[in-house]
C-alpha cells in the first residue's frame, strides 16, 4: 500500500466517525454535557486550533468528537503509521474541524499542523487531544498557534447536569449563595469524593471494583514506556504514594524525597511526570507584600478524590474513622470541584493557598486584578464564625483586594452570610453549594 492510500484508509470523514468511546455519536452511551463544550465551541469559532489536554480517561475523546467533522485516532496503528510517513497528506482536505486524537502518540503531527497553520489561520481547523502536558519541545510548534483548554474529571454540578451560575461566578460576582441540597453528611460527601469524576468509573456501584479501576489507572499511568523512560517505576510508584499521603498539605519537596531516599533532582523528575500525565495538580502558594512570613511549598493534591483513595488502598469505612483522612479526602475533592469552573466563572483565575505558621486558608482563587476570593473547607457541622477566623483576618490584611470568602463545611446548614457589611462579604455554606 503506498503512502497516499494508508492516509485515505486512516481518515474517518464526518459520515464514518469511529465510535472511539461508547458516549461518542453513534455509540451506545448518552453524552454527559460537559462544562467544557460551550467554551471549547467558542474557542474553536476565534482559534485555527485548540488543545484539550487532560488525564487519561477524562472524557477528551468523547467531548471532541462532539464537534469533529474528521479524526485521526493516533492510538490506532494504522494511523499512526500513515501519519508519520506523510503527515501533511494526513491532514489535507479533511472536513473541518479535524480531531488529532492522542498527538503524544505521534508528536511530529504538530509540526505538519504548525506548517499548515502558517498558510491558513482560519478558525475552527483543528481539535488536538492529549494526555500529557507537552514538554517546551514538544509544544513549540504551536506557540501562539492553538488555544489550550484543561479538562479534567466530571465534577458533581456535571454529574447532576447543573451547568448553571457556579459558585465562583457567585462569589466573585457579589451573588447571594444558596442551595436545595443541605440535609448531607459528611458520610454523604465521602461517598461523593469516592465516586470519582472519570466517566467509566463514576456509576461502578461496586466499591472494589471501582477501587480496582482506579487503581489501574494510576499504574496504567506510571508504566508507560514512552512517558516513564529510565525512571525507576518502583521508586516513581513510591513517590506518588507519598505524595498521596501528603495530598490536601503543604510539603516541601525535598521533604517527599528524603521520606522514600531519593536525590531532589530525581523527586523533581517525578514530580514533573506526574503532572504532564496529569495525575497531580499542586495548588502554588499565594503571596502578597501585605502579608509577611507566607510558606513557600505549593499544597499537594491529586487530581481527583477517588483516585487518591484509590492510592490510599483504603475503603470509605477506613476514611469514616479517621479526621486526617477525611480532612484530606475533602479538600482534595473540593479543590476537584474548583477546578472545573476555571472555564465557566467568567474570571480567570488560578487556584492557590495560603499558609504562614500561623494562619491557613486552604485555597485562594486569585483572580488578578479582579481580587481573590478565599475559600475554607471544614469537616464539621456549624461553620460558624471561630471556624472562619482566618478568613476575617484574611479580608483585613488584604482589604480592596478581598473579594468575598465562603467557609463549606459538611453540616446541614443553609447558606448565610457570617458578617453583616454589605461588601466584602463571607459566608458559610454547605460543601453542595459548590454544584447547586
Amino acid at each position: 500500500m503506498n503512502p497516499d492510500e494508508s492516509v485515505r484508509r486512516a481518515v474517518r470523514l464526518q459520515d464514518e466517525l469511529p465510535v472511539l468511546t461508547s458516549a461518542a455519536p453513534g455509540g451506545t452511551e448518552k453524552y454527559i454535557p460537559r462544562l467544557v463544550d460551550s467554551h471549547l465551541q467558542r474557542a474553536l469559532s476565534r482559534s485555527a486550533a485548540v488543545e484539550l489536554r487532560g488525564p487519561r480517561g477524562v472524557g477528551k475523546t468523547t467531548t471532541a468528537l462532539q464537534q469533529a467533522g474528521a479524526v485521526l485516532a493516533m492510538q490506532d496503528p494504522d494511523t499512526a503509521m500513515a501519519v508519520r510517513e506523510d503527515p501533511r497528506s494526513a491532514l489535507s482536505g479533511q472536513r473541518a474541524p479535524l480531531l488529532i486524537d492522542e498527538w503524544q502518540e505521534v508528536s511530529e503531527v504538530l509540526w505538519a499542523v504548525k506548517t499548515h497553520l502558517d498558510t491558513s489561520d482560519t478558525p475552527g481547523q483543528f481539535v488536538i487531544t492529549g494526555s500529557v502536558r507537552g514538554d517546551s519541545w514538544e509544544q513549540m510548534p504551536l506557540t501562539g498557534r492553538s488555544e489550550a483548554i484543561d479538562l479534567f474529571p466530571l465534577s458533581v454540578a456535571e454529574r447532576r447536569g447543573n451547568l448553571g451560575m457556579s459558585l465562583v461566578y457567585r462569589l466573585f460576582e457579589g451573588v447571594d449563595l444558596e442551595t436545595d441540597e443541605i440535609d448531607l453528611s459528611v458520610n454523604d460527601y465521602i461517598d461523593l469524593a469516592l465516586q470519582s469524576g472519570y466517566p467509566n468509573t463514576m456509576d461502578e456501584s461496586d466499591p472494589d471494583a471501582r477501587t480496582a479501576r482506579l487503581r489501574n489507572r494510576i499504574d496504567g499511568t506510571v508504566n508507560v514506556d514512552s512517558l516513564v523512560g529510565r525512571h525507576n517505576r518502583s521508586k516513581l510508584a513510591d513517590f506518588l504514594a507519598c505524595y498521596a499521603l501528603h495530598s490536601g498539605g503543604v510539603v516541601p519537596l525535598q521533604r517527599l524525597c528524603d521520606d522514600i531516599g531519593i536525590s531532589r533532582n530525581t523527586g523533581t523528575a517525578y514530580l514533573h511526570l506526574l503532572t504532564r500525565t496529569y495525575l497531580v495538580a499542586d495548588a502554588p502558594s499565594y503571596h502578597t507584600n501585605r502579608i509577611s512570613y507566607l510558606r513557600k511549598a505549593p499544597k499537594r493534591l491529586l487530581v481527583d478524590a477517588g483516585l487518591l483513595a484509590a492510592a490510599w488502598g483504603v475503603d470509605a469505612a477506613v476514611i469514616r474513622r479517621s479526621a486526617d483522612l477525611r480532612g484530606r479526602l475533602l479538600e482534595t475533592f473540593v479543590a476537584a470541584q474548583l477546578r472545573t469552573q476555571t472555564l465557566t466563572s467568567g474570571v480567570h483565575y488560578k487556584l492557590k493557598h495560603l499558609r504562614r505558621n500561623d494562619r491557613e486558608v486552604d485555597f485562594i482563587l486569585d483572580g488578578g486584578i479582579r481580587g481573590i476570593v478565599a475559600v475554607e473547607v471544614k469537616v464539621g457541622v456549624y461553620g460558624g464564625r471561630s471556624e472562619a477566623r482566618h478568613l476575617f483576618w484574611l479580608r483585613d490584611r488584604l482589604e480592596q483586594s478581598f473579594t468575598c470568602g465562603v467557609l463549606l463545611h459538611t453540616g446541614g446548614r443553609p447558606p448565610r452570610p457570617l458578617d453583616n457589611a454589605h461588601t466584602k462579604r463571607i459566608w458559610s455554606a454547605p460543601i453542595s453549594v459548590l454544584w447547586a
